[in-house]
């Protein structure tokens, strides 16, 4: 009888004896003497190192029994050589301090949080540096090894790490250790802590100092000028002119860079934080110019009359406008676009590029002669998502008959589940089976392993998007079923899985959490974001209203949001007759923006005792007379149908 073939792990190796992994190492290995292993593992800091160089070559093995050696390599380490760790070891205790900070950090055990990350951060310390004749030098075969070990980016982990003593007003040990990162890395990027310590001692000139020596050596790096900015901003003695020097520094030095997206993304933090400085110095004026650019006037409406766009001299009805063209709702034709994603990454995915400057000039070539590729489903789900697509482009009977087919072809299409509570649902209990079916299908469709390596970048992977789209329609309907606590649980839920929010979701949260006087929740959401928007400028200031009255700070953040969009006073007040529906799509400090606004913060200003009548005395309007109290808890779909844009692809 054949031996069963094992599926080798550390945990199994690990409840081995001594004496049994020696004896199928000498089994797979011959030749191996376990009595040698401390005195050869001398040569080596790295278990996978050993494994690789001293018994892979001599193995005669087949099958699973392949992954026994370096498994055993590691546990024999960890049990005959304890007085020197290797990498491996090394990084699994650094793994677990990060991974306890991180569990002790949501249930808010900060104290424990900063022990843990001190132990972190002197664990990597010993051994990444060393004394040599008084001078701390690098081992670099232990940080590149190391960084290969860890589960995440060492670069990153040391950041974190950083920025926790900061918050700790550790600032002489942040400069020491800033300091010598950079010098041993050759990388100037850990000398912006070291400046903000600075600040944090009271030293601004010798912060400003090194801000400035920072910049001059990455004259394409705004970041370094907006972080001299901040703390100019943050630290006492506050400097705000200084702020505003640094900034606009930081816009010149993004102006001359490519404007790639990742840039273009740049300009835009850069622009928010001078509309956000402007209105601290009270300088509406110089924010109203930075909001236009930010957010340019929309183009103006054809008319009939007109003269037609499209060059011919005629008048626009006599021209194009006489061409019947089917217009598809925002949400269904940015959904559509998918079809098209899919065939472009079903495309990429079988070519054999051999780097990445080979993609992006494909990627190019693509774009300059605006190549589409079709999409061709291969697996029955695929098949089913295609139908569910025909389906968005048809209407009536035949929407509904694409989608009943599509779940006949795959029970696991969440899309189709979505379409039905959309377009057949006579009740929104039903509504909500519906898209209790879809979640069920799109976590059947996914797996357990998609939701926790993709939690925190959802939405970047393109089979992901319907699961969403099923649980935030799952959402909405509980809320207006008056479940409220359940909607909100999964709201939260969903903006854990995708924190970029492309479906607005923090603005729904944002109304229930208000609504349902969870201000504790709502200030913490409110701090996730920073946006100039309408629904976080207002409620921000209703939010300061009700913890602290009119007071001075209260009045100036109502008077920023007013600044940023003066139409939601008018309908809050009842000064504008409020419209039965919302806009199709939401502009940026306009009547949409606000309507939307209201339709969903409505009920949690009048929730608040004297809020209308603060608003009234800051606004220096009076109440209309379509002013009413009514409240309601619908949350509509506006924001599904107006943020969700194309997303990213991850391939």
């Amino acid at each position: 009888m054949k031996n069963k073939s094992i599926s080798w792990n550390p945990d199994i190796v690990a409840r081995m004896t001594t004496e049994a992994i020696d004896t199928k190492m000498k089994e797979l290995v011959p030749g191996f003497n376990i009595d040698e292993f401390p005195a050869l593992s001398e040569k080596y800091i790295s278990t996978e190192d050993m494994a690789e160089e001293e018994f892979y070559p001599k193995a005669a093995f087949c099958g699973a029994d392949g992954d026994f050696i370096w498994i055993a390599c590691n546990e024999l380490w960890n049990r005959l050589v304890q007085d020197r760790l290797s990498i491996e070891a090394v990084a699994d205790q650094f793994n677990d301090l990060i991974d306890a900070s991180i569990a002790a950090e949501d249930m808010k055990r900060y104290t424990e949080v900063i022990d843990l990350n001190h132990k972190a951060l002197d664990l990597v310390w010993r051994h990444l540096i060393e004394m040599v004749d008084g001078k701390p030098v690098l081992k670099l075969d232990f940080y590149d090894k190391f960084n290969y070990a860890l589960s995440s980016n060492l670069d990153d982990e040391l950041e974190n790490l950083i920025r926790s003593l900061i918050g700790n007003q550790e600032y002489d040990k942040v400069i020491d250790i800033a300091g010598t990162l950079a010098e041993l890395l050759k990388d100037n990027y850990y000398l912006r802590f070291k400046a903000e310590s600075f600040f944090g001692l009271g030293r601004q000139n010798e912060g400003e100092k090194l801000f400035i020596e920072i910049i001059a050596h990455n004259p394409a790096e705004p970041w370094m000028a907006i972080f001299a900015g901040d703390c100019f901003a943050v630290y006492n003695p506050v400097d705000l002119s200084k702020t505003r020097e640094y900034f606009i520094k930081a816009l010149a030095m993004a102006k001359n860079l490519p404007m790639t997206p990742d840039n273009i993304e740049i300009l835009k933090a850069i622009y928010i934080k001078l509309i956000d400085l402007a209105y601290k110095m009270d300088d509406n004026e110089t924010a109203e110019h930075y909001l236009d650019i930010l957010i340019p006037p929309k183009p103006k409406k054809v008319g009939r009359n007109d003269p037609c766009p499209c060059g011919s001299g005629k008048k626009y009805k006599k021209c194009c406008g006489l061409e019947p063209v089917e217009v598809l709702d925002p949400p269904v034709s940015r959904q559509l676009m998918e079809r098209d994603l899919r065939g472009l990454v079903q495309h990429l995915r079988s070519m054999n590029f051999q780097s990445a400057d080979e993609l992006y000039e494909y990627m190019d070539t693509l774009n300059k002669f605006d190549a589409r590729l079709e999409w061709a489903p291969d697996t029955k789900l695929e098949q089913a998502q295609n139908l569910v697509y025909k389906a968005l482009e048809a209407t009536g009977k035949r929407r509904l008959k694409f989608t009943e087919e599509a779940l006949e072809i795959s029970p696991d299409c969440a899309d189709a589940w979505v379409l039905l509570a959309q377009e057949k649902a006579q009740s929104l209990e039903e509504e909500l089976d519906y898209y209790e079916a879809g979640v069920k299908a799109g976590e059947r469709a996914l797996g357990d392993k998609a939701f926790k390596d993709l939690a925190g970048s959802f939405w970047g992977v393109i089979e992901t998007r319907p699961y969403i789209r099923a649980r935030a329609g799952m959402a909405q309907t509980l809320w207006q079923l008056g479940k409220h606590e359940e909607a909100v649980s999964n709201f939260f839920e969903i903006l854990r899985l995708n924190p970029n929010d492309n479906l607005g979701i923090r603005y729904l949260l944002l109304a229930a959490l208000l609504t349902m006087k969870k201000y504790s929740d709502l200030e913490h959401l409110l701090g996730e974001y920073d946006e100039p928007s309408a629904h976080w400028l207002y409620t921000e200031a209703l939010l300061a209203y009700i913890k602290q009255g009119g007071t001075t700070k209260a009045n100036r953040l109502l008077k920023k949001a007013i600044a940023q969009n003066p139409h939601v006073v008018d309908y809050l007040l009842g000064r504008k007759k409020f419209p039965a529906e919302e806009p199709d799509s939401i502009g940026f400090g306009d009547t949409s923006e606000a309507i939307a606004y209201v339709f969903h913060f409505n009920p949690g200003w009048h929730l608040i005792k004297g809020a209308t009548e603060w608003l009234v005395s800051v606004s220096g309007k009076s109440i209309g007379k379509w002013y009413t109290d009514a409240k309601t808890n619908d949350i509509p779909e506006i924001f599904t149908k107006t943020f969700e844009p194309d997303g990213n692809q991850t391939f």
